[in-house]
């Protein structure tokens, strides 16, 4: 479980948890419907977040939304930090 944050028209941001899968290039796939999908279809960027339950420890990401089928879209990480994880 994830947090995807995505840009509302107001330009207030909008944030929901989500399921999601990591591709083998990187990228993350999640359902988009909604609120979610209508946001990304007229603003790109997004925020996500994975703290696994615990506040010190998680990764946080940066990158822009791409639709890939219905009610499901894709991010490419262009910017990741992560803390309190283990290398």
């Amino acid at each position: 479980m994830g947090r995807l944050a995505t840009v509302g028209p107001s330009g207030w941001p909008h944030v929901m948890p989500v399921m999601y899968t990591v591709a083998d290039d990187g990228s993350l796939e999640f359902d988009a419907d909604g609120v979610k999908l209508r946001n990304l279809q007229a603003e790109p960027r997004v925020g996500f977040v994975v703290d696994a339950g615990q506040p010190k420890r998680g990764v946080a990401l940066q990158g822009r939304a791409t639709v890939i089928g219905p009610e499901r879209a894709r991010v490419a990480v262009e910017r990741s930090f992560s803390w309190g994880l283990v290398s």
